[in-house]
Order: C-alpha cells, then structure tokens, then sequence
C-alpha cells in the first residue's frame, strides 16, 4: 500500500457510517483586555460584574438583574443591581462557523454592582450620627510655626509714578503709598497675633513703575515729573519698602519683572532686549547699595528675569509663584490661555502654582486648572481716567499682600 492510497483510506468514511456535518459555532466576540466576564468581590461587601457581550443594550433594572443572574449569581435579599459602565463597541469581531471568514458585529459591553439597596448609613439614625460625629471630631493640630516656614508675599504693582490723574500727582502718589506701608506694618502684627507670623518676606514689583514719557503722546502734557524723577521717586519708595521688610525679618527676597511703561522706548517702540527695563535697573542699583553693607542687609537676595525673558518664577516657602507684569496679553480674560501657553514653552512661571501679574489695574484672583492660582494686583497709581472714560470702570487702588506656607496661600488682603 502507497503512501497516497493510506491517506485517501483514511480519508474516506468507512463503510456503514455516514459523514457527520459540522455543528456551527457562534463564539463570542473577542473580548478587550478588562472586559472579561467575571466577579469582582469588594472589601464592603458589594460585588462587581462584567457580563458577556450581547447585541441588545442595557434597558431597564429587571433587565440587569437577569443578565446578572445568567451567570448563576443569585442577589441577595436587600441588595439591587446596578449598573456602573456600559459601552459600545461597533467593530467587535466575530467567527459565525468553524472556517468562516471573520466579521465585524456590534455588541455592547457591560459592567454592574451588586450593592445594598439602601445603605446603612442614610437611615435616620446614622445620618445624624454621621453629622454628630463629623462636628466632634478632634481638630489636627495645627503646623507649628516654629518648624514650618511661612512668607509674607507683598505685591507693589502699577505705581506709574509721575503720572497725574485724578486722585492727584506725584505727592499724592507718594502719600497714598506711605500709607499702605503703614498698613503692611499693622498686617505683620496682625499676623503673628494669631499664630501665623510670616518668617520670611518677598517684595514682588509687578512692573510699570514709572509713567515714562514713550507711552502716549498725552505723557508728555500730563506728568509731573522728569524721567530722571520718576526712577529716583520710584528708587527711594522701593528703598523704604525693602528697609522695613529688611528690619523685621531674617531673609527678604525681592523680584520685579519687565513692563510695558518701565521699558525703554524710542518713541513707541521698546529698543533692547526686555532686560532694558527701568524697573529691573531700579531694583539693581537698590541691590548694589545693599550689598554696600552686607551686615545690614546681607539677608536680602534679589531676583531679576534673565536678558530675554520678561517673567520669574521663585519658590516661596515650597511653593512655586510667578511674576509676570500682565502686558502679554490684550485682556485679563485671555491670562489663563497666555500662561497655558506659557507651560507648552517652557518658560520661567511654567511650574507656578500661583501667578501674580499686574498691568489692568484691578484686583482679580481665579483659580485655574489643578490647584493654580492667578492673582492680578490692583494699582497703587493715581487713576486711569482715560478708561474710566471709555468704560465707566473705576480702579481702586491698594497693596495686595498674601501669606504662603506649608498648607498653600492665605491671608490675601488689599491694603
């Protein structure tokens, strides 16, 4: 006997017996990864169930329960099913018959809790029980202020000085910001009255520290001081600000950050870099006068942006706050798509929690995304009537001051 003969006899049906026909299959359509039928017990009790797929959705309660208990669960006495997920999957793939080409049919998946039906916690009783005891719990005790660094925050924002509105000119300027110093003296001992004194302070100048004589063609009518006078004004208010922070406490950081009125300008247009800046030249000569007596003021540090940048970003008591002047943008609306973007390029307030811009002369706080912050600082100047005029809108003016520690950002009040 051949080879070939062996094969075709084994082939062939014996004699007596008839062939028998394939029985058709339908298997189930191929299960995603997470999705395979089974129970899932949960440490309170309830129980989690992924049911085979099936071509018909999910429709009412009595529906649920029997696919439920298609899988031999019985559900206990006081308990309901409910359902938590259900999907629908438009290609899932199919074999009809043993040798058939693979199809494609929609089914839906789903996925239901076997629970109490009523929780125990919500009958009367417990519920007042829940409130009672939530009430009397015992309060965490608090941060001690001794092992945790707090930072007074003090946000000196859009003083323009030189500038004349209608709250008055340079005298008027330099009073009404005497006065708020006044206030920062009387919010310190606030602070350590209730057990939250600041051990550190930072002087963050939101920028458009001087008029500036390249803004407007008006500027040049309506100031009252030279240019030389506004940066010297300006200098001599930043030096009694940092003088009082300097006495009070044993470090002070102090940042400023680039503007539109502070920039140096040939007619209109900036010329430089953005470090061309009158507010960050100010705040370098006060750093060179400091470090003239380092036994003085050898706590002080300061922080400027780098030559090409325009924001700083510093960490204040482990979290991360930016500074930025705010003119980035055309109107407040658009500084959260402004600092969105800023992220994407990786710039300095990128990883800021909290953001502190200036620029629109109104105080305006909104949390934004996870846990972020954007504080806009009201105005120290002296009225912007030309907007008010356009918009009926009246600034008012104030020194924005918070605290930062180890539970985040508090005490934000306008001096």
């Amino acid at each position: 006997m051949t080879l070939t003969t062996d094969l075709q006899e084994l082939l062939e049906p014996t004699g007596g017996l008839q062939a028998q026909p394939h029985q058709v299959q339908r298997p189930q359509a191929s299960t995603p990864r997470g999705w395979e039928t089974g129970v899932r017990y949960e440490p309170s009790g309830t129980m989690v169930v992924t049911t085979p797929a099936t071509e018909q959705p999910p429709n009412s309660e009595a529906d649920w329960r029997e696919r439920v208990e298609a899988l031999g669960l019985a559900i206990p006495d006081g308990f309901r099913v409910r359902l938590v997920e259900a999907r629908h999957d438009p290609a899932a793939w199919h074999r009809d018959a043993q040798g058939d080409d693979a199809v494609t049919r929609a089914v839906w998946r789903c996925r239901y809790v076997i629970e109490p039906a009523t929780p125990a916690w919500m009958s009367a009783d417990d519920v007042d029980a829940l409130v009672r005891d939530a009430m009397r719990r015992r309060r965490k005790p608090r941060t001690a202020v001794d092992t945790a660094e707090r930072a007074l925050v003090v946000v000196y924002a859009d003083a323009q000085a030189g500038k004349v509105g209608r709250d008055g000119g340079t005298p008027e300027l330099v009073a009404r910001v005497a006065e708020r110093f006044d206030r920062l003296d009387d919010h310190i001992r606030d602070l350590k009255a209730v057990g939250r004194g600041p051990s550190a302070a930072y002087w963050m100048d939101a920028g458009d520290c001087v008029e500036n004589y390249e803004n407007t063609a008006q500027q040049a009518y309506t100031n009252d001081l030279t240019m030389t006078e506004m940066i010297r004004v300006h200098r001599r208010i930043t030096f009694e600000g940092l003088d009082r922070l300097a006495g009070r406490f044993d470090r002070v950081v102090a940042a400023t950050c680039g503007s539109n009125h502070g920039r140096v300008r040939r007619g209109r247009e900036a010329v430089g870099p953005p470090s061309d800046d009158w507010g960050l030249e100010v705040m370098s000569q006060v750093a060179d006068a400091y470090a003239r007596n380092a036994d003085a003021y050898g706590h002080v540090s300061f922080v400027v942006p780098e030559t090409w940048r325009e924001t700083v970003s510093l960490d204040v008591a482990g979290t991360i706050v930016g500074l930025a002047h705010g003119h980035q943008y055309a109107r407040p609306d658009k500084a959260g798509d402004w600092w969105r973007g800023q992220t994407f390029g990786r710039q300095p307030v990128a990883d800021a929690a909290v953001l502190v811009t200036g620029h629109f002369h109104h105080f305006r706080a909104q949390q934004m995304g996870h846990g972020r912050l954007w504080i806009q600082a009201p105005t120290l100047d002296n009225g912007s009537d030309w907007y008010t005029v356009r918009s009926g809108e009246v600034s008012t003016s104030g020194l924005l001051v918070l605290s930062v520690g180890p539970d985040g950002w508090d005490d934000l009040r306008i001096l």
